[in-house]
């Protein structure tokens, strides 16, 4: 079965790192989290059954928990 990929850059609020780390690592589907220096506060992997159901995790669930300021989706190619 063929699984859609994407990375996600998500930057913070300050200070909201660590409740927003903790809230991605909860949401089913996110296999990777962790923290970047940078542009970015954190990047996610994502592994979904299809592009809908990725959408649905980052428009749905990621956008959603608060202190997350914005958010850029790179789906993996290979």
């Amino acid at each position: 079965m063929s699984m859609e990929e994407a990375l996600v850059l998500i930057t913070v609020e300050p200070a909201s790192e660590q409740q927003v780390l903790k809230a991605l690592k909860e949401i089913k589907g996110i296999v990777e989290a962790h923290f970047l220096y940078g542009p970015y506060d954190i990047y996610i992997k994502i592994e979904a059954a299809d592009s809908q159901q990725l959408n649905h995790i980052v428009i749905e669930q990621i956008r959603n928990i608060p202190g997350i300021k914005s958010t850029m989706t790179c789906f993996i190619a290979d």
